[in-house]
């Protein structure tokens, strides 16, 4: 076991990328975020300078490090990670740290280690519960939270102190709806490579989730009858081949996703999402229709649009099909039910450009 974690370190040491040049100033600084985010927020902001500080590894400035090993002598009771963090912040003086990283301790209780004139944002990037955060101890200081509805509010209400905005999904508000005719089924994916294995040390969670995905498409694929033309679209970064490999599904149904995710959506008339995925209440704010097929016992929802029966097959192809067949005027009559939990349209980003563009300017 320990040649194993031995093994591991190194494969992560061979990986690391590492800049000798100590890093320049900037307006804002993305901390460790997907590639996807970052160069989100880098077009949203031409105009202001950008730095990305990635505390995973990916990246190390070796002079940070050096800074970092002299202020933990000095300091033992600062974790290696958060005086490598506040050294970095120090050097490149951001106005704004922005992140989605929700579940960081150290980007959470960032204002404790940084000068109180730099401002830390949270954007959400999936949906929150209330176990995300209830087992903290103190609430946590952040300037501003960006959301997806209203019912996250509630959530962020409890737990933080904070300026609160509803904002919807950065990725999904920078995508233009596309006016597309409607004509298919399709599922989206949560399948990694990693989540085929059973490993007792991590949460276990996504392994369950991915067994549940494996026979819940094969069933819909196998009783759906063959007129429906049905799509499923991996995640960003999925190779084809290993999902085959592992599904056994024909390859004719299976699309990798290289940035046009929502292009997909829109030309749905219907998107099948299996555990609470950010994608299927984004279909729902650009106007398509979701319904969730979550494992047994997994959801307590009462929502029309979420199976919450036995999982017989003619029972799920019932109410897929119900569903399909629904017109949108009567689907969405039935959804503005449960109004808080409708992510927001806000095309282009328009009010967060306004609002941290006002905060760099002030700061």
């Amino acid at each position: 076991m320990v040649f194993i974690k031995i093994f591991k370190v190194i494969i992560i040491l061979t990986k690391i990328k590492l800049k000798i040049r100590l890093p320049k100033s900037c307006d804002i600084l993305c901390y460790d975020e997907g590639r996807r985010f970052n160069l989100g927020i880098k077009k949203l902001f031409k105009s202001f300078k950008t730095d990305i500080i990635y505390v995973r590894l990916e990246e190390i400035n070796v002079l940070i490090i050096l800074k970092s090993i002299i202020s933990k002598i000095l300091n033992l009771e600062v974790s290696f990670k958060n005086h490598y963090i506040k050294n970095y912040c120090y050097q490149v003086n951001p106005k704004i740290i922005l992140s989605t990283a929700y579940y960081d301790e150290s980007f959470l209780y960032l204002k404790e280690i940084i000068p109180k004139k730099i401002k830390t944002i949270l954007v959400q990037r999936c949906p929150y519960k209330d176990s995300d955060f209830s087992f903290r101890e103190k609430k946590i200081n952040i300037d501003q939270v960006y959301l997806f509805n209203h019912k996250s509010k509630k959530i962020i209400d409890k737990y933080f102190i904070t300026k609160k905005f509803i904002l919807g999904s950065f990725n999904n508000n920078n995508q233009k709806k596309n006016e597309i005719k409607k004509s298919s089924i399709l599922i989206v994916s949560g399948y990694k490579k990693n989540f085929e294995i059973l490993d007792t040390s991590e949460n276990n969670e996504y392994y369950l989730n991915t067994i549940h995905e494996k026979k819940m498409i094969k069933l819909i694929l196998n009783h759906l009858p063959k007129k429906y033309k049905i799509k499923i679209l991996l995640k960003p970064d999925v190779k084809k081949s290993d999902y085959l490999n592992y599904s056994g599904i024909n390859s004719k149904y299976v699309f990798e996703n290289k940035g046009k995710s929502y292009k997909f959506i829109d030309e749905s008339e219907l998107v099948i999402t299996f555990n609470n995925g950010t994608m299927g209440h984004e279909s729902i704010s650009r106007g398509v229709k979701n319904i969730q097929i979550p494992r047994p016992k997994l959801s307590k929802s009462k929502k029309f649009n979420i199976y919450n029966e036995t999982l017989e097959d003619k029972k799920i192809i019932f109410f897929l099909l119900s569903i399909f067949k629904m017109s949108i005027k009567t689907y969405f009559k039935k959804m503005n039910k449960f109004y808080e939990e409708i992510i927001y349209f806000n095309e282009n980003n328009i009010l967060l450009k306004k609002n941290l563009k006002n905060l760099i300017i002030k700061n």
